[in-house]
């Protein structure tokens, strides 16, 4: 198994950032194969350049451009000065929570654009809401996160159901989601305490809703699943009981019983319960 072990300790990881690399041949490959279909208008857009082990395989694709985005500042003027590929790989010194991603992202509106990175945990699941209300933006995302966010991010009624919540809808209404592989702890440096996992989030091509209309479909959600052992019914019902009388109509419509609960409804009788609420 190939590693660049010369890398390893070139700076201390930075527990405060959630480093945690991964130098293995094999998964970066894995990655870089999930990450298809590349073709020579892709823009990928990375998220934690890390030592540029990833970013160094992706340019090897026939991608147009691959724009890394690095928040340690100690890491990336090493790769600034390590970057041998200039023509391809922008490295840019930049927070991917802060990013404005219509503006980041406007140069390159009529290009696919994927977006690619090993994320620490405690960005993992405010960076993918910040992308997917964005989603019209990006053709795919495709993240390495701790096991336990990955189940989280495709669980559905029927497949990770303890996992199954507001975030899980959120996600698989907008796109098509699949977990092709994990990785233990151990091909990590530092190792972690539990395995990661790659998720592939496939954007849907016939969404149409605007940030303001999903950061309403989200809340409502949050709302819906804020107390898992009550019953739907309930939970809408504590938060906004001025509508019972519509939430009654809507639930004799669908027949469903007062006794539902908030991890049985998919992702899309989630929307149609919003666009109900809305009507």
């Amino acid at each position: 198994m190939k590693e660049n072990y010369s890398l390893k300790n070139l700076f201390l990881p930075k527990k405060k950032l959630g480093q945690n690399f991964l130098f293995q041949l094999n998964y970066l490959q894995k990655i870089v194969a999930c990450c298809r279909p590349i073709n020579s208008q892709t823009v990928i857009i990375e998220i934690g350049s890390g030592y540029g082990n990833l970013t160094n395989l992706l340019a090897i694709t026939n991608c147009q451009k691959i724009i890394s985005c690095e928040k340690d500042k100690q890491l990336f003027e090493w790769l600034v000065k390590n970057n041998k590929n200039k023509k391809k790989i922008i490295f840019l010194h930049q927070d991917a929570l802060l990013i404005n991603w219509p503006n980041f992202c406007a140069k390159y509106k009529n290009n696919p654009i994927l977006v690619v990175g090993n994320l620490p945990y405690y960005i993992a699941n405010s960076l993918i809401v910040n992308l997917l209300i964005n989603y019209s933006l990006f053709k795919s995302l495709i993240f390495l996160v701790q096991k336990e966010v990955a189940c989280r991010w495709v669980a559905s009624p029927s497949k990770h159901s303890n996992k199954y919540s507001a975030l899980s809808v959120f996600i698989n209404y907008l796109a098509e989601t699949e977990l092709p592989f994990t990785i233990p702890a151990s091909s990590f440096t530092p190792s972690p305490n539990v395995e990661g996992a790659l998720v592939v989030i496939k954007i849907r091509s016939n969404i149409n809703l605007s940030p303001k209309e999903l950061q309403n479909f989200l809340r409502l959600l949050k709302n819906c699943f804020r107390f898992r052992r009550k019953t739907l019914w309930n939970n809408l019902n504590g938060f906004a009981g001025d509508k019972q009388e519509k939430w009654q109509k809507y639930f004799a419509k669908k027949n469903y019983s007062r006794n539902v609960r908030p991890q049985n409804l998919t992702p899309n009788e989630y929307f149609s319960l919003f666009s109900w609420q809305n009507l």
